[in-house]
């Protein structure tokens, strides 16, 4: 039995061994993760502050969208309301237009110089609009009822126009 003791005792020797080095190989890896913990807390920390900041980024973000919108949604109805005042005057031109054209064919048709009553420049107060009409007094003349406007450029331009093209 001396020969199985002594085996078993060199067994179980290196089987002894072999667990110290491998309690010391589990040691050295226990060091790196509890360092790589270290990091990886960190790393955990510094995600976190991304992410407030981010929140932050977009509640700015929604923020200005909304001021934007509202803005946006400002100039659309004045562009809106320009383009109906545009028409307007568009309308009231083509309709000066036919009268002065109409008073051109009947001034060629009787030889009479037409009477355009002289605009006065703007007066400032309410908007009336300028409607055109036939003279009472001459035939186949032509005048405009002047009521106190505040005339926009391009009402000015259009009578100027029409101005020297009378004459």
């Amino acid at each position: 039995m001396d020969r199985f003791q002594l085996g078993l005792e060199i067994a179980l020797s290196v089987l002894l061994l072999v667990t110290i080095f491998y309690s010391l190989y589990l040691g050295r890896a226990l060091v790196v993760i509890r360092r790589d913990r270290g990091q990886l807390d960190a790393l955990i920390m510094s995600l976190e502050s991304s992410s407030a900041q981010a929140q932050s980024g977009i509640d700015h973000l929604r923020q200005t969208t909304e001021m934007v919108g509202r803005a946006l949604g400002k100039t659309v109805e004045t562009g809106k309301t320009l383009k109906n005042e545009l028409t307007i005057l568009c309308e009231r031109s083509e309709a000066v237009a036919q009268v002065l054209e109409g008073g051109v064919s009947a001034q060629k048709a009787s030889s009479q110089k037409p009477i355009i009553r002289p605009e006065e420049e703007d007066v400032p107060g309410a908007r009336m609009p300028l409607r055109p009409r036939m003279d009472e007094g001459r035939m186949g003349s032509v005048g405009t009822v002047k009521t106190p406007v505040g005339k926009s450029a391009a009402e000015r331009e259009l009578l100027r126009a029409l101005r020297q093209r009378q004459g």
